[in-house]
């Protein structure tokens, strides 16, 4: 039995009285009045009619998806940029980004955004990022940098077919 705590045409105690004489019953209200049957809550009196129809509530519908993380940051880039100057550096980390997109995509990642002297990356599986960071750690070392490597895998937020780290 359902019912709006303002309704003027079921009046308070009503239903709860059929509620009890139908066997296995019970009484759901909501706030408002009859006026206003499925506006504002109406996806609570939708649960309850779902419950009452199938046995059951159905999952909420969720964006996040479980993914591993990588992200990068080159050792000393502070230091590294005042040895090689601007001009150079800027070409150091150019070629680095290059390196990273190429070796993320190649694992079947998505990179996520360039952090400056970094990089956070996305997979599907905590295999390839790990592969991934190896290769990429090891890669970075033909351009004279060294770089950490973190990983974590968990749920994060997609939206519009894009990660975001939540």
């Amino acid at each position: 039995m359902l019912r709006r705590r303002g309704d003027r045409h079921v009046r308070n105690g009503h239903g709860q009285d059929i509620a009890e004489r139908i066997p296995n019953a019970r009484l759901v209200e909501f706030d408002g009045d009859d006026s206003v049957w499925f506006a504002g809550d109406a996806g609570s009196v939708l649960d309850e009619v779902e419950t009452f129809l199938t046995g059951q509530r159905g999952a909420p519908p969720s964006n996040r998806v479980l993914s591993t993380v990588l992200f990068t940051d080159i050792v000393e880039s502070t230091r590294r940029a005042a040895q090689l100057g601007d001009a150079a550096w800027t070409s150091a980390l150019a070629a680095h980004d290059r390196l990273v997109e190429r070796h993320v995509n190649s694992w079947r990642g998505e990179v996520v955004k360039f952090t400056g002297d970094g990089a956070l990356a996305t997979f599907d599986g905590p295999a390839r990022a790990i592969e991934c960071a190896c290769v990429i750690r090891g890669a970075v070392e033909e351009l004279d940098l060294s770089i950490r490597v973190g990983l974590h895998t968990g749920e994060i937020e997609k939206s519009d077919g894009r990660e975001s780290i939540v």
